[in-house]
């Protein structure tokens, strides 16, 4: 997939996930082929307020997209001059359905306002030579369905190219994906579009992209359990066996040892307890896992699988 400039080498991304893309986490899933890897949402708010970038990134990972999520157009557009170094392409956030995203008039707000959603695409395009891209949701609810209206917003003010969670804000993550949404919003645009939703395995992340024809793929939830979700979708015949999931774990903590400045145990824990699964007794390690408070405990018992 082409964004302006730049090439992605394949169209099978990293969605951008709030309590799960470490940097640690995005060297692993890079190692196993995704095509893009993508930062948690970072609040432009905070960025201007402190200057800085609130995350840990590395050259080693990109090409990297950061999500900004904000609720205005001055200080996402500062917040965009910040942050674009570190950028090779900058994402915002039209799609977060948390309570208190919303409450900012933020994230999945902007289902109700697109007058105010392009006008917010607009401003961090003209801040930056770096692509624009942009997340949004189905619409509001079902009765407000209007990701089509949305998508062409933002392709009018010049985004490279449009994510479509094919979920309404409503839905949060329950129910189901409307699939047929991303392929009528794929016909109707002339940049790329990226379709997200459902996409458990590789399975599904192939199965989308012959029943829609997006250009790419984003996965989330299915990498948190399976990062080498990635190295499936380029390889059908690669199937992960017991050693190889266990490699995943040890790599991961390896990554963890090297890219994290500050070791939480509650972090690395929480990796290690999504990736158990698929191995024998996965629901005794959990347990074991939960119990263990001590960083080094947790690091001996990911290297003894």
């Amino acid at each position: 997939m082409q964004l302006g400039n730049l090439k992605l080498k394949n169209n099978f991304l990293l969605a951008p996930m709030h309590g799960v893309n470490c940097l640690a986490f995005r060297m692993l899933c890079k190692h196993y082929g995704a095509g893009l890897v993508a930062t948690p949402m970072v609040h432009a708010r905070w960025v201007v307020k402190e200057k800085k970038l609130p995350i840990l990134v590395s050259q080693e990972e990109r090409p990297l997209q950061i999500q900004l999520i904000g609720d205005d157009e001055k200080i996402i557009k500062n917040a965009t001059k910040i942050i674009e170094p570190y950028a090779d392409i900058i994402d915002l956030n039209f799609g977060c359905p948390s309570k208190d995203i919303l409450a900012l008039n933020a994230g999945g707000y902007f289902t109700k306002n697109l007058t105010k959603l392009g006008k917010m695409v607009n401003a961090v395009v003209s801040a930056t030579n770096k692509p624009v891209t942009a997340k949004i949701r189905a619409g509001w609810d079902d009765k407000n369905v209007n990701a089509l209206e949305a998508g062409k917003v933002i392709e009018d003010n010049g985004a490279s190219a449009v994510t479509l969670h094919a979920r309404t804000v409503k839905q949060g993550y329950s129910g189901k994906a409307d699939w047929g949404l991303i392929k009528s919003l794929k016909s109707s645009l002339s940049i790329p579009v990226v379709g997200n939703g459902d996409v458990w395995g590789w399975e599904d992340a192939l199965k989308m992209v012959e029943q829609t024809k997006v250009d790419a793929v984003m996965v989330g939830r299915a990498a948190m359990c399976s990062p080498f979700v990635f190295k499936e979708c380029l390889d059908e015949k690669f199937i992960p066996t017991k050693e190889d999931r266990v490699n995943c774990i040890k790599l991961f903590v390896e990554y963890y040892e090297k890219y994290e400045t500050k070791h939480a145990t509650a972090e690395l824990k929480q990796h290690i307890m999504w990736m158990v699964k698929g191995l024998d007794n996965a629901t005794k390690h959990r347990l074991k896992l939960s119990k263990m408070k001590n960083y080094e405990e947790v690091k001996k018992y990911a290297y003894s699988l």
